[in-house]
């Protein structure tokens, strides 16, 4: 169940779990309903375990919304997945009854032990110990399943969800789709749109790399610890690139830039960018790109801000 060989973690070898714990529970024809609160808690007591707000645990518990989601992936026979955040199994169970090969991240140790046990009855489940936020995504995937396409699901832990999907966008979203379950208030950002309150940089990121719907809200009454406000989830559909992978780097130097500065306009934003050029050299920058000077990054879309970046891009000799 456990691969040993990836090395996934910047280059550095990440501790895999090297054997099959036998602490707890057996092994079940029928594996126990981690949704049920009254399973949950006896298993969380038999491993010594609770939820910790350091890794923004909120158990799901509620299986039809568990399936729901599962459902929500579209999985066809000849993808993979990658889960992060298991939690107690509630959406991995679930996903290793679909046949596919599965590999689930998890930070916490001691719900590693857990997981670990209750998959011991689908060893295309593989279970690994690392941090979400300092995988290198292709590599990865490269070592867990090259010759399928990736989906992503995950129930995520609220604490991480920004510098998570930040994460998954500098890498050009590598993933056939993802399935992913955010706090409303950040689902609300992700799909924002240009003139939007919500709209910032992690919304035209996500517009850019992705197409991002919310397919249904979940009450904050289906997790244990009840967390204060509701959530939602998201399918993210990869989209066509519109850059060429070394413009790229000039898109995210331009949308921090602008947006760190979000009540300038887009000339005072980006001067920053030309030091030692006149404003009028900017201006035509941006006229170029059909943008008005004056007007404010947050009422740009992905297409406009691509088009600048290449316009500044093909000026970079100019600029050096």
């Amino acid at each position: 169940m456990v691969n040993p060989a990836i090395d996934w973690e910047h280059g550095a070898k990440v501790k895999w779990i090297t054997t099959i714990l036998s602490k707890g529970c057996s092994i079940m024809a029928e594996s126990p309903d981690v949704t049920s609160p009254r399973v949950l808690n006896a298993l969380l007591q038999e491993y010594g375990l609770q939820p910790r707000r350091r890794f923004g645990q909120n158990f799901l518990i509620d299986g039809n919304i568990a399936q729901k989601i599962v459902g929500a992936a579209e999985i066809k026979k000849n993808e993979a997945v990658i889960e992060v955040g298991p939690g107690a199994g509630a959406l991995t169970i679930r996903l290793a009854r679909a046949g596919v090969p599965v590999l689930v991240l998890e930070i916490d140790r001691g719900l590693l032990l857990l997981i670990n046990n209750l998959l011991q009855p689908w060893p295309h489940v593989q279970v690994s110990e690392g941090d979400a936020l300092r995988v290198d995504w292709r590599k990865l995937i490269d070592g867990f399943a090259p010759d399928r396409t990736i989906k992503l699901i995950s129930n995520l832990p609220y604490n991480i969800s920004g510098p998570f999907m930040y994460s998954l966008f500098e890498c050009g979203f590598p993933f056939a789709g993802a399935v992913l379950m955010f706090q409303k208030e950040v689902a609300g950002r992700l799909v924002a749109k240009p003139g939007d309150r919500d709209y910032g940089s992690l919304s035209l990121l996500c517009a850019y790399y992705t197409e991002a719907r919310i397919l249904f809200g979940v009450s904050k009454n289906v997790f244990w610890p009840r967390p204060k406000i509701d959530s939602a989830i998201l399918r993210l559909t990869p989209r066509r690139r519109i850059l060429e992978p070394e413009e790229e780097p000039i898109l995210w130097e331009l949308v921090k830039t602008v947006f760190r500065q979000r009540r300038k306009t887009m000339l005072n934003g980006i001067s920053t960018l030309f030091p030692g050029r006149r404003r009028d050299f900017v201006i035509e920058i941006l006229l170029s790109a059909g943008i008005d000077p004056g007007i404010r990054p947050e009422e740009l879309d992905a297409g406009e801000f691509a088009l600048l970046t290449r316009i500044i891009y093909n000026n970079r000799s100019k600029l050096s």
